[in-house]
């Protein structure tokens, strides 16, 4: 069964061991980012009504006129964070809009996860009506290749620094809070039971039939927080994609960087109608 709509903590979050009830947390309760002033700035008079999904509301911004382009963030961040690529977008001749998550910046709900993400991404999009790409960092990479694998379509899509399966990232999230081989099963008898559905379903094996556009793949090689391996896996099984690695920027440097945004920016801009 899938979680409740209202995405109430889940349970036994906070139940068993320290180290596994730490695991549970770490993967389905995210940190709420606060806004700044400048971002605030940014998007003055851009927000829209909020976006009604499985019980809870969910913010979200509009900016610029043209064929729509859809930020996705990731985990413990928010949709403002990807504001370095509004600017150029709208520049270029594209309607930006950036939401955030559940559990994320302003939207309700306390818990979340990639498959959540997933499922709000469709939301917008079924509300938005056609979207021309989807740039997604991290999660929201992810949260892009599972809404696509459910019917999601679009002309471009750029994936900065983001997982494509879930099942290593649960046993990288186990192997980190030091989790026995007994809790390790536990967890991810308990992910599953969190997501409604197998962990299996959530990886790259299961989504790659979605992957039938152009897609631009970003990452350092060197990003200590979603492995390099992730993008390369991607790029393997998605033959009209291009990876291409930055160095220097981490997991997270990738969203301010300019050089980054400029070939993001082209990227989508080639899939334009002509």
């Amino acid at each position: 069964m899938v979680q409740s709509p209202a995405l109430a903590t889940p349970p036994l979050a906070a139940q068993g061991n320290g180290h596994l009830a730490a695991a549970r947390h770490a993967f389905s309760v995210p940190e709420r980012i606060a806004m700044s002033a400048a971002e605030r700035t940014a998007l003055a008079g851009a927000a829209e009504p909020p976006l009604r999904h499985e019980g809870l509301k969910l913010t979200r911004w509009t900016l610029g006129d043209g064929p729509r382009v859809v930020l996705v963030h990731g985990w413990n961040s928010r949709g403002a964070h990807l504001l370095g690529f509004a600017r150029p977008l709208v520049d270029a001749g594209f309607s930006v809009t950036l939401f955030d998550l559940p559990g994320h910046g302003d939207s309700g709900g306390h818990a979340a996860s990639v498959v959540h993400a997933g499922r709000a991404l469709r939301s917008l999009a079924a509300a938005i009506g056609e979207v021309h790409a989807v740039i997604g960092h991290s999660m929201g990479s992810a949260a892009a290749l599972l809404a696509f694998a459910h019917g999601l379509q679009v002309r471009r899509s750029v994936h900065l620094a983001g997982p494509s399966s879930l099942t290593p990232m649960v046993k990288g999230i186990a192997t980190v809070h030091g989790l026995s081989p007994a809790d390790t099963a536990a967890f991810a008898g308990w992910v599953e039971g969190f997501i409604g559905t197998r962990m299996a379903c959530v990886d790259l094996e299961r989504l790659q039939h979605g992957l039938r556009h152009p897609g631009l793949i970003v990452h350092d090689p060197a990003d200590r927080t979603v492995p390099f391996a992730a993008s390369q896996a991607l790029h393997g099984a998605w033959a009209g994609s291009r990876l291409e690695p930055v160095a220097g920027l981490g997991h997270r440097r990738v969203l301010a960087d300019a050089d980054v945004i400029a070939r993001s920016v082209a990227f989508v801009a080639a899939g334009r109608p002509q």
